[in-house]
C-alpha cells in the first residue's frame, strides 16, 4: 500500500511541477524573458521540455495507479513490475529523440518522433491494462 501511495503522490507532484514549468514567467523561474506588446514570454527551452517530459510520464502513471489503487496489492505489484522498467525506457528514448543533434529526432522529422513515442505509450497502456485485468481475474 505504501508503494501505491508513493506512486500516486509522486505523479501528482510531478503534474504540479509540470504546471509550474509550463508557466515560467508567472512563477518567476524564467531567466530570459521577452516582451511583445502586453505579452511577456520566455526564451528558456528547459522549462517547456521539463513540463512536457513530466506530464508525459506522470499522467499515465497517475491514471494507471488510480485504476489499481483500490484493487488488491497483487494487482498493483503485477502492473508495477512492468511499469517500473518501461517508464524509464520511455524517458530515455524521449530525451534521445528530442535532444539529439542535427535538428532533433536523430536528424529526422518530428512525425517520426511522434510515431515512436505513440508506439511506446501504446505499449505502456495496453500491456499495463492487460496485466491489471489478467491479474485481477486470476486472484478474484
Amino acid at each position: 500500500m505504501n508503494t501505491k501511495r508513493n506512486i500516486f503522490l509522486g505523479s501528482s507532484i510531478a503534474i504540479a511541477l509540470a504546471y509550474i514549468f509550463a508557466n515560467p514567467v508567472f512563477f518567476h523561474i524564467c531567466v530570459n524573458t521577452y516582451t511583445f506588446g502586453n505579452y511577456v514570454g520566455c526564451f528558456d527551452k528547459f522549462s517547456e521540455s521539463a513540463a512536457v517530459l513530466l506530464l508525459s510520464i506522470s499522467i499515465p502513471l497517475l491514471l494507471l495507479s488510480l485504476i489499481t489503487y483500490r484493487m488488491k496489492d497483487e494487482v498493483f505489484r503485477a502492473w508495477w513490475g512492468f511499469a517500473r522498467w518501461w517508464v524509464p525506457v520511455i524517458i530515455v528514448v524521449t530525451l534521445l529523440l528530442e535532444n539529439a543533434g542535427g535538428g532533433g529526432t536523430l536528424g529526422m522529422n518530428k512525425d517520426f518522433t511522434a510515431f515512436i513515442l505513440i508506439i511506446l505509450y501504446s505499449v505502456l497502456g495496453i500491456v499495463s491494462l492487460v496485466k491489471i485485468v489478467r491479474t485481477y481475474l486470476k486472484i478474484r
